[in-house]
């Protein structure tokens, strides 16, 4: 059986927010050093983000410092924070 080769410099695993954040500084670090570098990322949902729960909390300075114009690239983040709850787990509730 022939099966197709791909060869990349970098495999990440998992498309969720620390391989896609690895992925990018990866690629950015390569270009200000003036490499050329192949990332590979292999995500076992049927799109990214597909594993992620919703309700999640980003915090926008991650996201300022990875992508400077994210805001200006239609990013959808559209519902702000209004309130946080935190709950703990203990021997009777």
């Amino acid at each position: 059986m022939a099966r197709e080769i791909m060869e990349f410099d970098v495999a990440i695993v998992g498309a969720g927010p620390a391989g896609l954040a690895a992925s990018i500084q990866l690629r950015q670090l390569a270009t200000w050093r003036g490499h050329d570098v192949t990332v590979w990322v292999v995500e076992k949902g049927s799109e990214v983000g597909a594993h992620v729960l919703s309700g999640a909390v980003i915090d926008p300075v991650a996201m300022d410092e990875l992508l400077p114009d994210w805001k200006d690239n239609g990013v959808l983040l559209d519902t702000p924070v209004t309130k946080d709850r935190f709950l703990f787990l203990t021997e009777t509730k």
